[in-house]
């Protein structure tokens, strides 16, 4: 692969930064810049005298360093634009057409990639977010490795992931055996409970329809939790979010004559429970799965 070369603006604050007595290293750290990029750069100054770009054969770039930065802050400003939407906007801007805004993106260091999805928040729950935080920051294994983290899945009976690609050759893509049925609403889900802690984890529970707390303290608190609670001691610590059948007054009765103590959680913060990485697992897992072929 190809060398990136570092633009003209770059080049000029390396030689800002080397004048004004600063290491290479450090501005290396200081611009972002790889330390071998910076060396070549002064070498250039002081052999040359000068880091303008040698006269080079072939065609020269449509965009100049202005115009590049220019993109990459465009890009930067609006992160959820696409490609053709960026092009518009630029060749507007300098009146010219222009081609080439994926590969002056790359040099940016800007590639298109799937967002993380993430809950809405109000301002009161960002509020109690930062203030659990502040809560708990100082917290260490001691109070950790007691935690019990709890929560339920509904999983599609038929993935709905949109990545999945086939391997297949041109001209082939009307042959059943290449395509993927779609089933509607995912041919019906299926819900899970399971928890985990330190050098521990539940048994994954089944739950049968809609969560309720009759079902919650049946089949989770009296067989699951108490159990844990009466193993672990006053140090037991057990987390659930928010949802109605959790916070329901039989369940908090049944917790209260167990003397199993809560964590208090922020509202609408299922990113922040770890169970919500083994939970990514799992589909994942089901969806590499191969089954082996029934002939040679």
């Amino acid at each position: 692969m190809p060398r990136a070369e570092i633009s003209g603006f770059d080049r000029t604050r390396i030689v800002a930064l080397f004048q004004a007595g600063f290491s290479n290293h450090r501005i290396a750290l200081d611009l972002g810049i790889p330390r071998s990029s910076v060396i070549r750069t002064i070498q250039r100054l002081q052999e040359a005298g000068s880091v303008e770009n040698r006269p080079r054969s072939g065609r020269p770039r449509v965009t100049d360093d202005r115009e590049n930065r220019y993109t990459a802050l465009f890009a930067r400003r609006n992160r959820f634009s696409t490609s053709t939407a960026i092009r518009s906007y630029i060749q507007h801007t300098f009146r010219r057409v222009i081609s080439t805004i994926r590969r002056r993106l790359r040099m940016a260091n800007l590639r298109p990639r799937r967002p993380l999805r993430v809950p809405r928040l109000t301002r009161r729950q960002i509020a109690a977010r930062l203030q659990w935080a502040r809560e708990h920051h100082e917290w260490l294994l001691p109070q950790w490795r007691y935690v019990v983290f709890t929560d339920e899945v509904r999983f599609g009976l038929v993935s709905d992931d949109r990545r999945i690609r086939v391997w297949r050759e041109p001209g082939h893509q009307q042959r059943r055996n290449l395509a993927r049925e779609v089933v509607p609403y995912q041919g019906g889900s299926i819900m899970f409970w399971g928890g985990i802690m330190f050098n521990h984890r539940s048994p994954l529970i089944q739950i049968q329809g809609t969560m309720t707390a009759e079902i919650y303290e049946e089949n989770v608190i009296q067989p699951i939790i108490q159990p844990l609670r009466n193993e672990f001691g006053n140090n037991f610590i057990f987390m659930d979010d928010n949802a109605r059948p959790h916070r329901a007054r039989r369940v908090q009765r049944a917790l209260e004559r167990g003397q199993t103590v809560r964590l208090p959680w922020p509202a609408n913060s299922p990113e922040m429970n770890p169970i919500e990485n083994i939970w990514d697992t799992i589909p994942r897992a089901v969806r590499n799965r191969i089954d082996p072929p029934l002939q040679p």
